[in-house]
């Protein structure tokens, strides 16, 4: 039995307590999930709100992008501090308190009418989500067996994907009666309910990851494959985060959509990605993770070739297969990581990645993209991200270097 499956604190093998078989434990890997559905909602719908926000503030594409800059800053600031506090507080429990905290700094979004109120409440928001992502990554890798960690994280994964096609739609919905301040206290209140839902019923994510040691950081910092990890969660989270942000502004201005048909439109275009995240999962476990993640970033890379042709059908076009492209690869990312590094030190991998990685996709690549669409146009960012996924090719090869052999007890 691989190394992996010993976690301090677990009894190997009591029929109560996970790890489970991936049967028992999808209940709560499901709900886990849904978790991530309330965080990547909360972080996605400012996208499909873009145009009335930057009506309402009187404000244009990089001043509105700026607030996801705020966002982000506040999150990467978080998943850092988190892979420190993960060996103090368990990480169930800091899950519940990213959802709880983080729906909490929503309620207060009627009362930002102008830039200044509205930077603070989503950098408030941003710091409390931030501490979501590793503790949920270990509350989720402690509930399954090492062999079935690409279908738990397929599962995981349905969460954005399937957000990303009702969040358009539903904040449209909403847009009917609310205004946009009202949408987001909504999400707010989501977020809130399932924090304490978790709360009162979570499994999983019982046990400390193991203490932080300057030793650990500095062999993690040192180690080229943290680098190739970080620089695909960057362009992985860019073509998930960064492109879908820009994407109703992109459709109004350059594709000449009214904001409601942007929205349909976005969430039409995701209609598959479910289905990709399957593929990815299943794939990741049965072949080499290696050239599922080689081949995603190519199709990623012509997708948003398709994306800058100046027809409104290779824009639809290739939005559907860049959502499909990106759905593909976070499967086997994460099992990439899983064989590259202990699992005991892989919440501190993910906070000392994921930060830099947040920040440049869910805040740097927004406000370049919203530069691009104000000084010049969108198509010239999406042009620059397409190189970009060409040149992860060689951190995919470097990674994969780094591969470690289970070891048997």
């Amino acid at each position: 039995m691989s190394s992996i499956l010993h976690r301090p604190g677990r009894t190997p093998g009591h029929p109560s307590l996970p790890p489970y078989d991936f049967r028992r434990a999808l209940p709560w890997t499901a709900f886990v999930a849904m978790l991530f559905w309330l965080n990547y909602s909360g972080r996605a719908t400012l996208s499909p709100l873009l145009v009335s926000v930057e009506r309402d503030l009187e404000i244009g594409h990089a001043a509105a992008t700026s607030l996801l800059f705020m966002q982000s800053l506040g999150f990467c600031i978080a998943q850092f501090m988190c892979g420190f506090l993960l060996s103090r507080v368990l990480p169930r429990s800091m899950t519940a308190f990213s959802l709880i905290f983080s729906g909490l700094a929503f309620l207060f979004m009627p009362l930002a009418h102008s830039l200044n109120v509205a930077r603070p409440i989503f950098f408030a928001f941003g710091f409390f989500a931030g501490f979501y992502f590793p503790a949920a990554m270990s509350t989720l890798s402690s509930l399954v067996y090492p062999g079935d960690w690409g279908k738990a994280v397929a599962v995981h994964e349905f969460a954005p994907n399937v957000g990303f096609i009702c969040i358009p739609l539903v904040a449209q919905a909403l847009l009917l009666s609310l205004s946009w301040q009202g949408v987001f206290f909504c999400v707010g209140l989501s977020l809130l309910c399932g924090g304490l839902a978790f709360a009162a019923f979570g499994r999983g994510g019982r046990s400390h990851a193991a203490p932080p040691s300057f030793r650990g950081v500095h062999d993690i910092v040192w180690n080229p494959a943290a680098w190739a990890l970080m620089a695909l969660l960057a362009i992985s989270c860019i073509g998930e985060f960064s492109v879908y942000s820009i994407l109703q502004v992109y459709l109004v201005q350059d594709a000449h959509f009214s904001p409601a048909g942007a929205n349909v439109a976005i969430a039409a275009a995701r209609i598959l990605t479910p289905a990709a995240v399957v593929i990815g999962g299943v794939v990741a476990d049965r072949k080499n993770p290696y050239v599922v993640l080689a081949g995603g970033l190519v199709l990623h890379a012509l997708a948003l070739a398709l994306m800058c042709l100046p027809s409104d059908f290779s824009a639809l076009t290739g939005m559907g297969l860049q959502a499909f492209s990106i759905a593909l690869l976070f499967p086997s990312l994460f099992k990439a990581m899983a064989l590259s590094f202990p699992a005991d030190r892989q919440a501190l991998v993910m906070s000392l990645t994921m930060p830099l990685a947040s920040l440049i996709a869910a805040g740097l690549a927004p406000m370049f993209l919203g530069w691009c669409g104000e000084i010049w146009s969108f198509r010239a960012g999406l042009a620059a991200i397409g190189a970009a996924s060409l040149l992860s090719l060689l951190a995919v090869r470097l990674l994969s270097r780094f591969r470690q052999a289970p070891k048997e007890n």
